[in-house]
């Protein structure tokens, strides 16, 4: 008996290393795909490219008194109360640019300093776009013209006995543009004196380049249709947010052809 079961019990043996060894082999391709963490951890990442260098416009206020980088709204009573007291030095004072004539002839609603909105203190919108949105767009501009200046001077420096150092400086794309970029009014001014009428006139400009000789800067100057109020203020501000975006891009299309020599 004992010498029948022999062969059963190594048949059964070998079936049982035939079956693991099948199952080792089948899940080791599997098992080799997959990477292992240490692997992953030892693979090299290549380095990213670092960002191109920007030119910016340098913001300056110019003959604008601090309160310029904010929204203000002009509204009737600030007229009313300059006519009143035309005489008095407190006209100058309420006036947002430094170049003011005291008396009835001396000023326009647009030069009024206005007030600035609480409720938008801590909102982009109620920044000077000159300051923000169209210093970016404009920047991109002034960014073009500077690296075609660096490569002219680049491609000179090479071929004009220059130095090492002077060559590498050459290629340097400014960081800063030569040209200011001078804010103009970001307000919002009643639209008339008379009446009871609640409409505001959105109004924003802004000039590129210094001022010379028989050479004016650049500027723009927008102007939205008289809106009431309650329009403005509405969907927090979504009129004056739609309004914003149409000044800019005005603003840079009229800024941005400004002739390359004046950047």
């Amino acid at each position: 008996m004992k010498f029948k079961k022999r062969p059963h019990a190594a048949f059964a043996c070998g079936i049982a290393l035939a079956i693991s060894g099948f199952s080792a082999h089948a899940v080791e391709p599997e098992a080799s795909a997959v990477p292992s963490a240490t692997a992953a951890a030892d693979t090299p990442v290549p380095p990213q490219p670092s960002a191109a260098p920007q030119t910016r416009l340098l913001f300056n206020r110019g003959f604008y008194r601090p309160g310029i980088e904010r929204l203000r709204v002009v509204r009737r009573d600030g007229t009313i109360t300059n006519i009143v007291g035309q005489v008095a030095l407190s006209v100058a004072v309420s006036m947002l640019t430094g170049t003011t004539t005291v008396g009835a002839q001396g000023f326009t609603k647009d030069n009024l300093a206005g007030d600035t909105l609480e409720e938008l203190k801590d909102d982009p919108l109620g920044v000077n776009p000159a300051i923000s949105d169209l210093n970016d767009a404009l920047s991109k501009v002034a960014t073009d013209i500077y690296r075609k200046r660096a490569e002219a001077a680049y491609a000179t420096a090479l071929k004009d006995g220059s130095t090492r150092e002077e060559i590498e400086e050459a290629r340097q794309v400014q960081k800063e543009a030569d040209t200011p970029l001078h804010p103009g009014p970001w307000h919002l001014v009643y639209e008339n004196l008379a009446g009871s009428d609640e409409l505001f006139r959105l109004k924003f400009g802004a000039e590129l380049g210094r001022a010379g000789f028989m050479r004016p800067p650049f500027a723009c100057l927008y102007q939205s249709e008289p809106v009431a109020w309650t329009q403005w203020k509405a969907d927090n501000w979504q009129r004056l947010r739609e309004e914003r975006a149409k000044a800019v891009a005005a603003c840079t299309e009229t800024l941005a052809a400004t002739p390359e020599k004046r950047w």
